[in-house]
């Protein structure tokens, strides 16, 4: 009997990349409305201050101190001695992403003529791995620039290992594990994820390999090998973790330096606690007294808090008008401080963070673009019939005002 294939291709993969992206279709654009109670956030690619510059390394000048000849004298008395105002400057290096697929001439003829086939296998291909690789910049984008997807929390010698978090994987994805410190490979060649259990905190590779706790998972390719690893490590953009911190150098300045006490994000423990008002707000006031500016952020944060939060919002629903089941600010999208609370999947578990896009910067030599200096996207891969085409995108993510942005952390959440 003949098989017959009902198109189209149906999604099986959350493709949200909600941080960087906003909460847009699945290839980064509008054509499709806003889902309800989004608040039209576009994401920080779209809200940060856009830097296109040449070279390796951006620098951006900082007003970091004051003039101190002021002061209030007797009659007579002598004014004030001459000062001038303190300036710094905050650097970091460009940091490159690529994505690449082959197609082979048969099937790119195929795609053309067979009336039953879904999508154009170019096309599927194209805005496939623009889709992957937009989600795997996003997931870095919440990460420490090592590159580290998560940690192993029990060293063992299995195929089955215990990490420290399960909200970036989704299956078939290949990795390498390093030891803490980045320079030894517990594996001999790149490890495939054949699966996941969020509930026990699990990783099913397809190989046994003997790990130590502490060790690091980065996202490899196939190509990688002991003697030359190809991998995510060190070569990631900057995150959130790295950003939104009150210690620890950012962009060559550190809040534990003389004279750049200023560069520290407000940073609030919540000790496995309900991340609530009393604890939003103290981040909301601690980031307004330190920065002035503290009226245009957003919180971003995971679905356990999100739903933690709404909880304790229950006794002010309302059921007597056409507003029922409203939270007060909204439901449709929680509101604290008249600020709006957006959800990405990726957000680091037990985390509420308090963003000012406007005081992030996007740096970036290119574009998403495809390799074609020499006029083609395509090209031939010699003595076969096929092709390869790669996308990438030369950028790094910042902030010129640390102390605009802040975080509660270690809050109550799902085990995922």
């Amino acid at each position: 009997m003949k098989t017959q294939f009902i198109g189209p291709i149906r999604d099986q993969l959350n493709s949200n990349k909600i941080l960087l992206f906003g909460l847009r279709t699945r290839n980064g654009t509008e054509d499709q409305p806003m889902p309800q109670g989004s608040m039209d956030f576009k994401g920080i690619e779209a809200d940060a201050t856009g830097i296109d510059f040449v070279g390796n390394e951006f620098r951006i000048p900082l007003r970091t101190s004051r003039n101190q000849g002021v002061g209030s004298r007797p009659q007579g008395g002598s004014l004030p001695a001459p000062g001038n105002q303190g300036y710094q400057y905050i650097s970091e290096p460009l940091r490159f992403h690529y994505g690449a697929f082959n197609i082979s001439g048969q099937l790119i003829k195929a795609s053309e003529s067979n009336e039953g086939a879904f999508e154009r296998a170019l096309t599927a291909e194209m805005d496939g791995v623009t889709d992957d690789l937009k989600r795997k910049v996003n997931i870095d984008a919440y990460g420490d620039a090592t590159g580290a997807l998560t940690t192993v929390t029990t060293g063992t010698a299995s195929a089955t290992q215990t990490v420290g978090s399960t909200v970036t994987f989704q299956g078939g994805e290949l990795i390498n594990i390093y030891d803490v410190t980045g320079t030894t490979l517990r594996n001999s060649a790149p490890l495939t994820v054949n699966s996941y259990v969020r509930a026990s905190l699990t990783l099913t590779f397809n190989v046994t390999v003997t790990t130590t706790t502490g060790d690091i998972i980065v996202r490899a390719s196939s190509d990688s090998t002991v003697s030359s690893h190809s991998d995510d490590l060190n070569n990631v953009t900057n995150g959130l973790k790295n950003i939104v911190k009150a210690t620890g150098a950012l962009h060559t300045l550190n809040p534990a330096t003389a004279g750049q006490t200023f560069w520290a994000s407000q940073v609030t423990a919540a000790a496995g606690a309900v991340i609530g008002e009393n604890l939003l707000r103290q981040v909301k006031d601690n980031v307004g007294f330190e920065s002035g500016s503290d009226e245009e952020a957003i919180w971003i944060t995971t679905r356990g808090i999100r739903n933690r939060f709404a909880n304790t919002l229950t006794s002010v629903k309302r059921f007597n008008d056409g507003q029922a089941m409203t939270l007060r600010g909204g439901f449709k999208a929680i509101m604290f401080d008249d600020q709006p609370m957006v959800i990405d999947d990726m957000c680091t578990l037990g985390t509420a963070y308090y963003l000012n896009c406007k005081a992030l910067f996007w740096s970036q030599m290119s574009d998403w673009e495809w390799m074609e200096e020499d006029g083609k996207t395509l090209k031939w891969q010699p003595g076969k019939d096929s092709y390869i085409a790669y996308l990438f995108k030369y950028c790094q993510l910042g902030t010129w005002a640390r102390n605009r942005h802040g975080a509660v952390t270690g809050g109550a959440d799902d085990t995922k």
